[in-house]
């Protein structure tokens, strides 16, 4: 890895306050991070594929914001059916997503999973299943060629984190990014905004993920309230929050990809690449149940519940109104 520039925390804070203080301030650090963007990262946006829940959730209780966990596990027959309309669609990594397991108790079915999809497809594949796994299972999907590990820490701040996410745990995630570090397996992460941490455990949050040299992708959530959850009644995270964050995540991370999590949509694009957001964005995912019908999102049925939801036709008419017309599937350098 290049060697980047270090903006310590106070510095941070202090782009932060000036914004706060003068918001017109904040044209200037965009300007500032998008160069760093292209120094650090170069390229256009290109466009990968993930999933939702393909392995059931066994944190309990519930997070108290999420909606998006199954009860089941999604057939291994349909996915590599999916993947393989993934491939020839053009896409060249994939992200299995969904359910956590403290006690590693699907890790086994994880590794046949992947020792399935290395027989049947070329594609790349990133796990982000949270903290459900041992050191050992780690060193075998470096082999099977795994591209990377996720733990989505969300936040960093203990209390939020045990209100939050009464059921889970932070030291695990924690503990997972280290084991990642030990065994040389690049990693990502996730932060989630706006329930109630600060600016300043924002920018913890950023200075703990970059004393992981081996953490390559941050992806951004903005909070989004669901009927039925703990926090059906909080408010929306604003876009010109989100916006800021990933300013200031450019700031602390140059050099890593920045993208946009779950709660964003097609339209917080624009923003988000003008504050410093990074070129990866999800093209497509697999899916158990169909999506409304849209004139620019396909939808294949490959099995009875599996589906592929291909957006390639949505991202691409965003990114040519914003200059791009070659939108590839793997990362380039200009």
């Amino acid at each position: 890895m290049r060697k980047t520039f270090q903006v310590a925390k106070n510095e941070a804070l202090t782009y932060w306050q000036n914004i706060v203080s003068s918001p017109e301030r904040a044209y200037e650090l965009f300007a500032h991070v998008a160069q760093l963007r292209r120094t650090y990262l170069g390229g256009t946006p290109w466009l990968t594929a993930g999933s939702g829940g393909l392995f059931p959730c066994r944190i309990h209780p519930r997070c108290g914001y999420c909606s998006f966990y199954s009860e089941e596990h999604f057939s291994l027959k349909a996915l590599l059916l999916c993947l393989e309309k993934l491939e020839e669609l053009g896409y060249r990594q994939f992200h299995i997503s969904g359910g956590t397991d403290l006690d590693g108790g699907f890790e086994d079915e994880l590794l046949e999973m992947l020792r399935q999809i290395q027989q049947h497809c070329s594609i790349g594949i990133e796990v982000n299943l949270g903290p459900s796994f041992s050191k050992e299972a780690l060193v075998e999907m470096k082999r099977l060629g795994v591209e990377s590990v996720t733990s989505s820490l969300e936040f960093t701040n203990p209390a939020i984190f045990s209100a939050t996410k009464p059921g889970d745990s932070l030291e695990k995630r924690i503990s997972l990014l280290e084991a990642c570090e030990e065994l040389g397996i690049a990693s990502r992460s996730m932060m989630l905004i706006g329930l109630g941490e600060s600016m300043e455990d924002r920018i913890d949050h950023l200075l703990l993920l970059r004393s992981f040299p081996h953490l390559y992708q941050l992806r951004i959530s903005r909070f989004m309230p669901f009927s039925g959850t703990l926090y059906s009644n909080y408010p929306r995270c604003s876009t010109w929050e989100l916006a800021l964050t990933v300013a200031l995540a450019r700031l602390i991370l140059p050099d890593r990809e920045i993208s946009l999590g779950a709660g964003n949509s097609d339209d917080d694009i624009p923003l988000w690449y003008l504050a410093g957001g990074g070129n990866q964005l999800v093209g497509a995912f697999v899916s158990a149940t169909e999506r409304p019908k849209r004139p620019d999102v396909d939808v294949y049925c490959l099995d009875e519940h599996a589906y592929v939801i291909d957006s390639r036709k949505a991202k691409e008419h965003i990114l040519e109104g914003m200059g791009f017309s070659d939108v590839g599937f793997l990362p380039r350098r200009d």
